[in-house]
């Protein structure tokens, strides 16, 4: 039996929106379909993210610190900081971070030093990252693990989706779903099976996610 010898697999987003309209079925009626599928696509990855699908992609970026300043505004794809270390003389200590109103109420914020705590704050655009005490020195360098948001979806050709491929089958079921919702004549037993089978995969792919080691607990038994 001869075998592929590959791994890649992968859809684009036109593959997706054909494979969303072949699950649909009929006849594409709008002239404008795919620009709505693609907008379509964006919504729903919005969506993934309102349910606490943690879809993100990290980096870690350096940044020299400037004496006297304490903030430092990150990129605009930016949403979160997971950690962040400074690093002085090649030694790394990791920040503990505080809320942003933790640090509103530092009553020392003049302080100098090597900074130990920071704090982000989330803007309309991008977050701003506040350290204390104050930079000492333009030195001392800030490694920041930063949480970015999927890029969007658009109309560049052959673009594939900024996602883990085993979503690949529920983002096409739920853009089958979603564009169901728009296209006339979609009787309602056929929206039922399209949504009922979108969120079933998704349920799937967020299962692969969980733990899969054995737990087991070990009661404890007191002697009477």
């Amino acid at each position: 039996m001869a075998l592929s010898g590959t791994f890649n697999f992968n859809l684009d987003i036109d593959d997706v929106i054909q494979e969303a309209s072949e699950m649909l079925g009929g006849e594409q009626t709008l002239g404008h379909e795919p620009k709505s599928a693609r907008r379509s696509i964006n919504l729903m990855l919005k969506d993934w993210q309102n349910r606490g699908i943690l879809l993100w992609s990290t980096e870690t970026t350096a940044v020299t610190v400037v004496a006297s300043v304490t903030s430092y505004e990150l990129s605009n794809s930016a949403i979160d900081a997971l950690q962040v270390i400074i690093n002085r003389d090649n030694s790394d200590i990791a920040a503990t971070r505080i809320s942003f109103e933790e640090y509103l109420q530092i009553p020392a914020k003049s302080q100098t030093g090597r900074a130990t705590q920071y704090s982000i704050k989330r803007n309309v655009n991008n977050p701003t990252l506040f350290i204390w005490p104050i930079p000492e020195n333009s030195t001392d360098v800030l490694k920041i693990e930063k949480i970015s948001e999927l890029q969007d979806v658009n109309k560049s050709e052959g673009q594939t989706g900024d996602l883990p491929k085993r979503f690949l089958p529920c983002l096409t079921a739920g853009l089958a779903f979603y564009m169901g919702t728009k296209r006339p004549g979609v009787d309602a037993a056929k929206l039922s099976f399209l949504k009922t089978n979108y969120e079933e995969l998704l349920s799937r792919a967020l299962l692969e996610d969980s733990e899969r080691a054995s737990i087991f607990f070990k009661p404890k038994i007191r002697a009477v």
